[in-house]
């Protein structure tokens, strides 16, 4: 099996795992999930007589002999990525079944070529092992794209007022097309406290979205296409967003109903709380059959996350 690659891509993404995005105003969602630098430089050491030095799979081609050192030195002091209880260093000798130590195994030796301090790594390590646990995301109900029966779904917690999320949309609907019947997209509403219109789109797409499936990807896609004027003046998004729902051919008077009772507040709170619940402090929050993705894995794209999970 060739050994994975990830490159310099690590150096600037490693700490910032889900890539650029909104961030939630509160604050107090994510205190105290980091551990603080002093904790991390006091890195555990082990005799090199007892340790082991082999590393299956893993290309460690371009490290001097310190880094290799070092290297070692970590797969044999950090955890299996498959919550086994032994080290990386031995998942990969006797744990064929578990790909993911060797995805982190890779990750620590590009990581060290590229410059990544040792105590970086071990502050990031147990946040990248946790992408790759699967989550359970329910996507009951929700508007999607794509095959319905596809093996590989992507779930995003998206706020339409968000600029990240308008260029994330495009990128993974690109995705979908690209591997029709294998990968398909499921939206989750996730409007932020500090965009204030954002919440008025999530009730319209809903309002499309319980005339037909259809309906709300038209305005899903349009909103994102024209995010600049859709919320360039707070007194009109209402207005523009009903000129839209007009146009693609919805019930009008089952649009007004609708958007006056706030029908559709049952669902995006729903979604809010399941991404409250996955710990999601930023939009777009992107999950890959439950996986979080993450740029620094997997070449730093969504084709690259969607050809691991049908090679799993």
């Amino acid at each position: 099996m060739n050994a994975l690659r990830f490159g310099p891509l690590v150096v600037s993404s490693f700490l910032v795992l889900g890539g650029a995005t909104c961030q939630s105003s509160n604050p107090a969602a994510d205190e105290g999930t980091a551990p603080n630098s002093a904790d991390a430089d006091a890195t555990p050491k082990m005799d090199p007589k007892d340790m082991i030095l082999e590393a299956k799979g893993v290309d460690l081609s371009k490290l001097s002999d310190a880094q290799r050192d070092v290297f070692f030195q970590i797969i044999n002091t950090e955890p299996s990525a498959c919550g086994k209880a032994h080290s990386l260093a031995t998942s990969l000798r006797d744990d064929a079944e578990c790909r993911d130590s060797m995805t982190v195994a890779q990750l620590v030796a590009d990581s060290l070529e590229e410059g990544i301090s040792v105590s970086d790594l071990r502050l990031g390590i147990p946040e990248i092992v946790d992408s790759l646990q699967p989550k359970e995301i329910d996507i009951a109900g929700r508007p999607f794209r794509g095959g319905e029966q596809a093996p590989v779904t992507i779930v995003v917690f998206a706020d339409f007022q968000c600029p990240h999320c308008a260029a994330e949309a495009p990128v993974i609907a690109e995705a979908v097309e690209r591997y029709r019947g294998q990968a398909k997209v499921v939206y989750r509403q996730f409007p932020l406290q500090m965009h204030p219109h954002a919440r008025m789109a999530s009730m319209a797409t809903e309002a499309a979205f319980a005339q037909s499936q259809d309906a709300f990807w038209k305005m899903h896609d349009w909103i994102f296409a024209n995010q600049a004027e859709v919320f360039d003046d707070g007194d009109e998004v209402a207005q523009k967003l009903r000129n839209k729902a007009q146009s693609i051919g919805l019930d009008m008077a089952a649009y007004d109903a609708f958007m006056a009772a706030e029908k559709g507040k049952a669902a995006i709170d729903k979604d809010r709380a399941a991404g409250e619940a996955l710990k999601i402090t930023g939009t777009p929050a992107v999950f890959v059959n439950g996986r979080y993705y993450t740029p620094v894995l997997f070449g730093g794209t969504i084709n690259g996350w969607i050809d691991d999970a049908l090679r799993r």
